[in-house]
């Protein structure tokens, strides 16, 4: 097995109950050990740790007289069955508030990888679709299928999971807890089984990476570029959004990190930053605004305009209020609320409307002439720049590559002048 890549490539061939079978026998240090604890026979375990080494074509323990001992590439894996059951049980931890009153199984098969994979596969389909047969086919299931899997995860927690509205399918509040921590407890095993598949020095997987608006302009496609052009075989994903939704999707798995302006995160969070570097606010004008060809504008004949802001509670906004605030200045009469690049471009080329950009955003947009920075700084508008991530899982081998070259790129970044303002002798602040 040693040297051959892993031969699935993603958890729908994997037995739940053989992971953990391998975990309760890394435990114990002995399969004898893990069939006792489990209550089932020594043979079956000894069936299922062939079966998942043959599956992921991996030697998983060293077997010596003595009993079993895991291998590096096993250890690195059981850990990752670690972090996906102790997702499971702060799910479990949840149900109980939610069954309160009921009278719950202590060990219930939802939350101790007792349950097929199928059976959960299906209620994330469902989740996700919000319709039965698009669930089916997205599985290549039937949809008697994914009924009877919903109905079968509904009988042992007792708790409806999803509702019929008219033609709509809607998700009860528990379902939208345990898909979070299903998700997650999946995305954890598919990270090990990516770990497995990194052989001679060559990384595997995939990287999903949340977007903000700061990084999508260079630093995020900078960065890919890199990447791929090291490492062609992996597979790269961005999505955009709102700083909530992109936090969403840390949290259950579905991105592995975000990128651009971080926010304060509580003691005790679940997620953690690293800032790279910090990034001055600037005010960006379309190239024929009136004051574009200044050598110096003033507070006062910028708020004569209308602007375009980022919308309330975002790190940019926070900053520019507090700033008119300092200088006792009022806010804009006119504001247009917006983080999209491409409308902002679009409303200050078509009339004389300021934003409040980092000119690292409109880098390409001032190298062609179209937008212009004007002479004023905006003092006390730094703002960090980095990468957010869950605070307590290892990051997947394609992610901590992605990481490590958006470290590297950071230097080079800053020293390209691109993150600085070029404010003029009419600061502020």
């Amino acid at each position: 097995m040693k040297g051959q890549q892993a031969s699935v490539d993603s958890l729908h061939s994997l037995s739940l109950r053989h992971l953990k079978a391998v975990r309760s026998i890394a435990d114990h240090g002995s399969v004898t050990g893990a069939a006792n604890s489990l209550n089932r026979s020594q043979s079956a375990l000894s069936k299922a740790l062939r079966e998942l080494e043959e599956q992921l074509a991996t030697r998983l323990f060293d077997r010596s007289p003595r009993g079993v001992v895991p291998t590096p590439r096993g250890h690195a894996f059981i850990e990752r069955i670690r972090e996906a059951e102790a997702r499971f049980a702060e799910a479990e931890v949840s149900y109980r508030a939610f069954a309160r009153g009921k009278q719950v199984t202590r060990h219930n098969p939802v939350f101790t990888l007792d349950v097929s994979q199928k059976r959960l596969a299906a209620f994330l389909a469902l989740y996700e679709t919000r319709d039965v047969q698009a669930a089916a086919d997205k599985l290549g299931q039937t949809r008697a299928a994914v009924y009877g899997s919903i109905r079968y995860l509904e009988g042992l927690l007792e708790l409806a999971l999803f509702e019929h509205a008219g033609p709509h399918i809607t998700s009860s509040v528990f379902a939208d807890v345990l898909a979070n921590h299903a998700k997650l407890a999946f995305a954890l095993i598919r990270h090990g089984i990516d770990e497995l598949r990194c052989v001679g020095g060559v990384t595997e997987g995939s990287v999903a990476i949340g977007t903000l608006p700061y990084s999508r302009t260079e630093l995020t496609p900078r960065t890919i570029h890199r990447v791929l052009e090291e490492h062609p075989q992996l597979r790269i994903s961005t999505r955009e959004g709102p700083y909530t939704i992109l936090e969403a999707a840390l949290r259950n798995g579905d991105l592995d990190l975000i990128i651009g302006a971080t926010r304060n995160i509580e003691t005790g969070s679940k997620l953690a930053k690293e800032v790279l570097f910090e990034d001055e606010l600037s005010v960006i004008s379309g190239r024929h605004h009136p004051l574009a060809k200044a050598n110096k504008v003033t507070l006062s004949e910028l708020l004569a305009y209308g602007w375009v802001l980022p919308v309330r509670q975002t790190p940019a906004r926070a900053l520019f209020d507090e700033f008119l605030a300092r200088q006792g200045a009022p806010s804009p009469n006119q504001i247009v609320e917006t983080s999209s690049l491409s409308t902002i471009r679009g409303l200050l080329l078509a009339s004389d409307r300021l934003a409040l950009l980092s000119r690292h955003q409109v880098h390409y947009e001032e190298a062609a002439g179209l937008l212009a920075a004007l002479p004023i700084r905006l003092k006390g508008t730094r703002r960090p720049i980095g990468i957010t991530l869950r605070a307590h899982t290892t990051p997947s081998p394609a992610a901590s590559l992605f990481i490590s070259e958006l470290r590297n790129m950071t230097p080079r970044f800053k020293q390209s002048g691109l993150w600085k303002n070029r404010g003029g002798s009419g600061a502020q602040g």
